[in-house]
């Protein structure tokens, strides 16, 4: 499943408007891409982790985790849970003349029929 995902990853990365990709495997592993220049792989791990640790808590306080969206002022983390334990974020550009919908709608289906 990983090199599954490191290839969508591939294949996704240059979608306008995404800045960076994250997952974490059922086996507590994680891997992180980014797409933008601007975003540090010390930040993109750092942010990951803090979404990482915050949906258990939503979840311990009965908060639906399925998908979970934080919205910040100059982006977007898209979060979604499979129900086998793959989490996925999508790192998006808050502007919406950058990020079409349509293709979180597309990548977030694409994740769940890997």
């Amino acid at each position: 499943m990983k090199q599954i995902l490191q290839q969508w990853f591939d294949r996704n990365g240059s979608v306008p408007g995404v800045l960076a990709f994250a997952v974490q495997y059922p086996d507590q592993t994680n891997s992180t891409q980014k797409c933008a220049p601007n975003i540090t792989a010390e930040a993109l791990d750092n942010a990951w982790r803090c979404v990482i640790e915050t949906i258990p808590v939503l979840a311990m306080n009965n908060f639906p985790t399925a998908r979970v969206r934080w919205v910040y002022e100059g982006g977007i983390v898209h979060c979604e849970r499979r129900r086998d334990g793959l989490c996925l974020a999508i790192f998006t550009t808050k502007e919406a003349s950058s990020f079409n919908p349509q293709e979180l709608d597309r990548l977030l289906a694409e994740f769940h029929a890997l």
